[in-house]
């Protein structure tokens, strides 16, 4: 089989013609290869290999883990549920005393939507003053120079 160089350092009318026939012999001898390793792979018996002892003892240990896993994972929600609805029964039949919690969130709530319409009624936010005022002293500068501008026609 030529290679690059070779073919390159003597050019002949047939060398293409030649280089094409090396290539073909090779790929038929790969391709023949490849037949005989398939022959012999399917020639040999299938024997299923046997698992080892150590497998089912894995699965008698992780059938129980999984099981209590499950079961963790019905029981807590099932007792928190129960559990909120027998406390939340006690605090609706005594509304005459507030909770202080909720008496703290609902002025926490109204500081909160104060603070919020502050914020709201701002121009420009905190976080962009500094670009403003970087905007606002560009529109004075110019507006100083269409002054000038205009006494000067």
């Amino acid at each position: 089989m030529k290679f690059r160089k070779d073919s390159a350092s003597n050019p002949g009318p047939n060398s293409s013609r030649e280089d094409v026939h090396d290539l073909a012999e090779a790929l038929e001898l790969y391709r023949s290869a490849m037949h005989h390793v398939a022959d012999r792979e399917a020639a040999r018996p299938f024997v299923a290999e046997p698992r080892p002892s150590r497998a089912f003892h894995f699965r008698l240990l992780l059938a129980p883990a999984l099981a209590a896993a499950v079961a963790a994972g019905v029981l807590v929600p099932a007792y928190s549920h129960f559990h909120h609805h027998a406390t939340g029964s006690s605090t609706i039949a005594s509304p005459t005393q507030p909770n202080p919690a909720e008496a703290r969130a609902s002025v926490d709530d109204t500081v909160l939507m104060n603070q919020i319409d502050s914020d709201l009624s701002e121009d420009v936010p905190d976080a962009l003053r500094p670009l403003a005022d970087l905007s606002d002293q560009a529109a004075t500068t110019n507006s100083v120079s269409e002054k000038k501008n205009v006494t000067h026609e």
